[in-house]
């Protein structure tokens, strides 16, 4: 049996790794979602119910651990990071944590949310 050529074997290798690179670029678009699913839209439901009542350190820790629950399941990154964040603020209180559930409750309309 005749080996193949250096050549043929170059272009099959070259044709294999696109191939790897669409199925690569096309699973991170999948990825990349920024609809709202369940858990996105629990998170937002729960935030909008908590936030005007989380005056305290205790009711904002409490809100924050409700919320980030909720996010941890979504396939919206940007819902997960601005939870997260609105956690990381939650101890501190002030403008920090006005300024993070500002940017939670973006999120959560960009991804199409509407309040209850």
């Amino acid at each position: 049996m005749k080996k193949p050529s250096k050549r043929l074997v170059t272009v099959i290798a070259v044709v294999a790794l696109i191939i790897f690179a669409l199925c690569v670029a096309h699973s991170r678009g999948k990825d990349a979602h920024t609809g709202l699913d369940t858990a996105g839209k629990q998170a937002c439901d729960d935030f909008a119910a908590g936030y005007p009542k989380a005056s305290t350190k205790p009711d904002r820790l409490a809100l924050a651990d409700q919320v980030t629950k909720s996010s941890g399941k979504t396939d919206n990154k940007e819902i997960q990071e601005r939870a997260a964040e609105m956690g990381q603020a939650a101890s501190a209180g002030g403008s920090q944590w006005k300024t993070a559930a500002q940017n939670l409750s973006t999120a959560c309309k960009n991804a199409g949310w509407t309040a209850p």
